[in-house]
Formats: structure tokens, sequence, C-alpha cells
């Protein structure tokens, strides 16, 4: 499994340092500013690790911590913070942080927490019996969801498999396990010439366009 990091900070220059760092080690890294950006990331279980920035004037590192949490087990939270006091790190560790990397961030401090945390994440991943009893891969799960979020408007099961190079079954399996994790929206369409069958779309929720429109 590649490793899908997140991070949240106010600060463009330390999200861009972040970028440079992630890219050195080949790892796919998501930058945002925004908390609701963030938490979208968390519930479509976009990334194995996420890294918070503590001071932020929205919502800080302590509440954004606290709600990836509330979403996720499995998540690894890692807080980015200039204090190393034992009350703060207590209040995070509380919260449901993992880790903490004190900033300025050394790449060879970030490298290293991270290559630590890329264990317990496949660890928490091994453990996490209801994907895998399933047959879920993680890595296809991904695929399916950022290709639903590139179109304008709701797909049916052979669209969304030809963009993502998989069988139909193979498609519709993940579709249908999504769905019923409430991170993909299925809808009903025209007939697909099988009485009483209409054919299925699919969506991200909050997604715009309607069906049949081009996107």
């Amino acid at each position: 499994m590649s490793l899908h990091i997140g991070a949240i900070d106010d600060d463009r220059s330390i999200l861009y340092t972040l970028e440079a760092m992630a890219s050195t080690e080949g790892w796919r890294m998501l930058t945002t500013s925004e908390p609701e950006e963030c938490m979208e990331w968390v519930r479509l279980d976009e990334v194995d690790i996420l890294l918070v920035d503590y001071h932020m004037p929205v919502m800080n590192g302590y509440h954004v911590i606290k709600k990836a949490r509330e979403i996720s087990s499995k998540l690894v939270l890692i807080a980015l913070t200039v204090e190393d006091g034992g009350e703060l790190a207590s209040r995070l560790t509380l919260a449901g942080a993992d880790d903490f990397i004190t900033k300025p961030i050394r790449l060879a401090d970030f490298t290293a927490r991270l290559r630590l945390h890329e264990k317990l994440s496949a660890h928490r991943e091994q453990l996490n019996w209801e994907e895998r009893k399933k047959g879920v891969s993680k890595n296809t799960m991904r695929k399916v969801l950022e290709k639903l979020k590139e179109f304008s408007s709701p797909r049916d099961c052979d669209e969304v498999a030809a963009a993502c190079g998989l069988a139909y079954v193979t498609a519709h399996r993940y579709l249908e396990y999504l769905a019923d994790r409430g991170l993909v929206v299925r809808t009903a369409g025209t007939q697909d010439g099988r009485p009483g069958r209409p054919k299925g779309y699919y969506s991200i929720p909050g997604a715009g366009g309607a069906l049949g429109e081009e996107g």
C-alpha cells in the first residue's frame, strides 16, 4: 500500500515545505488550509497520516484532531507545533494525536517519524477486519473515489469501471461497498433493459449535476 499523507496548516510556506519533503520520498501528499476540506479527506478515507498544525485561526489543531479521530480510528494523527510542553502534549494525546513534530520541521525528523508511522498505519489497516473480509483494497477504493470526484454528474457502473480500468463486477462491488458506507450516493436512473432493474448511478455526496448531463 502506497502512503497517502494529508497536511493542514494556515501557513502556505509550511505546506510547500511539507510537499517538497514528501516528494523526496515519493509520498503522495494533499495539503489545505481549510478544515472542511481536511475533514472530507478523513471521511472519504483518502489519507493514512494527517499532519495538523496546532495554531490555526478558524479551527485550531486540537479541534481538528478531535473531530478527525471521531470520524476515523485508523487514521494516524500527528500534531505540528512550536511548543513541546507536557501539558499540550497530554491534551492533544487525549484528543487523539498519535505523535508530534516540532517546528521548524527538519527533513530527517520528518522522514523518520513518517517511516515509523507508516508501519503503524499498516498495522491498523491489518486490524480492519470489515474491509479485509470483504476483499476490499484501499488503493482500488481510493481510485474509484478519485474518479467519481472528477465527474460533474452521477455515472453508472460501466462508466466508472471503464474510467478506473476495472472489470464491471469489481467496480460494482466497490461502488456498492462505498454506497453502504455512505461515502457514495446511489441513485436510480433509466431501465437497463432487465425488467424491474433500473440502472444505478453513483456520485460523491454533494456533487452537482443531474442524471444524463455531460461532465
